[in-house]
């Protein structure tokens, strides 16, 4: 992370703890558990993985529209709240998952090499960042209509890992 702006390696840091949470407890997952559903209208483990997949996938994507300039001309309405390099709680609460998130069965043994080339071209992206200050590029979520800066996107996505750790240990009762 030495090469990554100073801005962002405390962000990404959260990032890389709660994926190692993932990452440990992934290799203690059996077929049984991967295709746990505790309630028909919940998604099963192996579904919630699939999802915090593609939320990366998604905010690494964001990273790049704003590191390449792409909401540079983008007016923030006022008054409303701007989520930066201080956000500490996840924003969202039990929040129903956008279209592009809704996962799919995603193969067990296909998990953690998905998720290391996810976080791999993640950390790329960000490694991308040249300039003053990653909380001075901001953009809208467009699904919800929050705002976030660089830094806050990726706080974001270490608050959304953990959000959905804590579900996955709750569903499997492992600390």
């Amino acid at each position: 992370m030495t090469s990554l702006h100073p801005g962002l390696q405390t962000a990404l840091g959260l990032c890389e703890r709660a994926r190692g949470e993932l990452l440990a407890l992934l290799k203690t997952l059996t077929r049984r558990d991967w295709t746990l559903r505790p309630r028909r209208d919940a998604w099963t483990i192996g579904e919630s993985f699939d999802h915090l997949l593609r939320a990366e996938i998604g905010t690494s994507k964001m990273a790049r529209r704003l590191i390449r300039g792409d909401y540079a001309s983008a007016a923030r309405p006022a008054g409303v709240e701007l989520y930066d390099s201080t956000l500490a709680v996840y924003p969202y609460g039990r929040y129903p998952a956008p279209p592009g998130l809704v996962p799919q069965t995603l193969p067990l043994e296909d998990a953690a090499a998905r998720f290391a080339a996810a976080h791999e071209r993640f950390i790329e992206e960000l490694g991308r960042f040249k300039g003053p200050d990653p909380d001075a590029l901001a953009s809208e979520d467009p699904d919800t209509g929050l705002w976030f800066t660089l830094a806050g996107w990726v706080r974001l996505q270490a608050l959304h890992e953990e959000h959905h750790l804590k579900q996955i240990r709750g569903l499997l009762d492992r600390p």
